[in-house]
C-alpha cells in the first residue's frame, strides 16, 4: 500500500530564465564533448570547475565547499576515488553487494564479454539488456531480439567500449575500469513501467530518495525525505502524482545504508519489480555534481548532512 503524496511541482522559469538554463546545458555539452576528446588541454580541477562555473553561474570553493554539488564536484577528480573502482565497475560490484546484503537483491547476469563479437545470442533469452560496465547510460534494452539490429548494437557497443568515460566529467573512479559487455536478465514489472528509487546516502544514512518513474516513455523523478515524505524540491525531472512509500520502504532504506556504510556520499540505486528489490549500481557523483535543485537552497540543506 502507497502513502499517497502530490508530486512537487516548482514554478515555472521566466522565459529569460530559461532561456539561460538552456543556454548553460549547451555549453556544458559542447565543453565537454570538446574536452573528452582533447583531455590534456585541461586539468581535472580546472576542467571540474569549469563546468561547475557554466551550470550555477559562480566560481566554486573547492577548499571550502557548502552545497552538495560543490562537495560532489570539489572531490570527484581526487586520486583517492581510483579505490572506488571496484564498486562502480557494474559487474565487479556485485561481489560487494553479495557479500553485505546478500545474492537475492543481484539481477542474473547471462553473460559478460570483452567485446560484442563474443556474444552468442543463439543462447540468450528473447529479451536482455546489455549494459557496458565501465560508464553511465551505454545501455541498449532489448525487449525481443528477433527485432535487435545487431549492426546497430555492434556500433554503438564498439564505440562505447573505445572510450574512457573518466574524461567525460572527470569522476577518477572511472578511470581504470576495465571495458566489458555484460548481459542482464531482463526486468519488466507487471504494469511495463520500471521504476527505480536512488537513495542519496550521507556518511551512511540515507538523506533523501529520488523516485524515478518510466510513465509512457518519458522520466519523472519525485524526491522524498527519510521518512518517505514528499520534498518541495525538483532535481532535475519533473515529479508526478499519486506517489508515496511503497511496502517494502524500509527495507529498501535498509539495503541502501547496509551497501553506503563505507562512504561519505553515495547514490544507492534499486529497483523495485512488484515488490522485488533489484541491485542497479552505486553512484559517488551524481549527475556529476552538475545538476541544479529547485529551489537551490537545499543544495546547501544537502551538503550539511556532509558536515560542510
Amino acid at each position: 500500500m502507497l502513502n499517497r503524496n502530490i508530486a512537487f511541482r516548482p514554478k515555472k522559469r521566466g522565459l529569460w530564465k530559461l532561456f539561460i538554463f538552456k543556454i548553460r546545458i549547451a555549453v556544458k555539452v559542447l565543453l565537454t564533448a570538446f574536452f573528452g576528446k582533447c583531455p590534456h588541454l585541461i586539468s581535472d580541477k580546472q576542467h571540474s570547475k569549469m563546468l561547475f562555473t557554466v551550470m550555477f553561474g559562480y566560481i566554486p570553493d573547492f577548499a571550502h565547499p557548502r552545497t552538495m554539488n560543490e562537495y560532489i564536484c570539489a572531490n570527484k577528480f581526487s586520486d583517492q576515488k581510483l579505490s572506488l573502482s571496484q564498486y562502480t565497475d557494474k559487474y565487479e560490484v556485485r561481489k560487494y553487494v553479495e557479500k553485505i546484503v546478500g545474492k537475492k537483491y543481484l539481477n542474473d547476469v547471462l553473460g559478460i564479454y570483452d567485446k560484442f563479437d563474443q556474444i552468442d545470442f543463439e543462447v540468450l533469452p528473447n529479451s536482455f539488456a546489455l549494459k557496458a560496465t565501465h560508464g553511465s547510460s551505454y545501455n541498449v534494452i532489448v525487449q525481443d531480439k528477433t527485432k535487435l539490429d545487431k549492426k546497430e548494437a555492434k556500433k554503438k557497443f564498439d564505440h562505447w567500449l573505445s572510450q574512457n568515460f573518466y574524461y567525460k566529467d572527470r569522476e577518477k573512479n572511472y578511470k581504470i575500469i576495465k571495458p566489458r559487455i555484460m548481459c542482464d536478465a531482463f526486468l519488466l514489472p507487471e504494469d511495463g513501467e520500471l521504476e527505480e528509487y536512488k537513495l542519496f546516502c550521507f556518511r551512511g544514512k540515507v538523506g533523501f530518495i529520488q523516485h524515478n518513474k518510466q510513465i509512457l516513455g518519458r522520466r519523472y523523478d519525485n524526491i522524498f525525505d527519510s521518512n518517505w515524505d514528499i520534498v518541495p524540491v525538483k532535481y532535475g525531472y519533473d515529479g508526478f502524482d499519486g506517489d508515496g512509500k511503497p511496502e517494502n520502504g524500509d527495507t529498501l532504506i535498509e539495503i541502501a545504508e547496509r551497501l553506503a556504510v563505507p562512504f561519505e556520499l553515495v547514490r544507492v540505486d534499486l529497483y523495485n519489480i512488484d515488490g522485488r528489490i533489484v541491485f542497479s549500481e552505486l553512484t559517488f557523483h551524481s549527475g556529476g555534481g552538475l545538476i541544479p535543485f529547485e529551489p537551490k537552497e537545499y543544495d546547501r540543506k544537502y551538503g550539511k548532512m556532509l558536515g560542510l
